[in-house]
């Protein structure tokens, strides 16, 4: 997190509001996002075990971190099903599934 008083805050702040793309690469932008991202692109529902199980390496800590702001982004929800905690993806997080395709198959030549 950045100071708001900062001048990488304020330049941040102009490029998402000149750029939806800026926007939207701050949104998915994070070491573990995009994998998260893609584990519920690939099974509807998915609980913080089945993450820990499929993404190893990553921390409780960070997993949470992760988590709770794509919840707090609107990409993804997190909803009580049969006593476990399960997070599913929103339907603007739903509407990402191109791009994230797209950027999949992109590759440095």
């Amino acid at each position: 997190m950045r100071k708001e008083s900062s001048t990488n805050f304020e330049n941040q702040q102009t490029l998402t509001d000149f750029c939806n793309a800026s926007k939207t690469l701050l949104l998915i932008s994070g070491r573990w996002k995009l994998s998260l991202l893609f584990c519920l692109l690939e099974h509807d529902s998915r609980t913080f075990s089945d993450f820990k199980q499929l993404l190893p390496s990553i921390s409780d800590r960070m997993l949470a971190l992760h988590l709770k702001q794509l919840t707090n982004d609107f990409l993804i929800i997190k909803e009580k099903k049969h006593e476990s905690v399960c997070y599913s993806l929103t339907k603007k997080g739903r509407s990402l599934e191109d791009i994230l395709s797209g950027l999949a198959q992109w590759q440095i030549n």
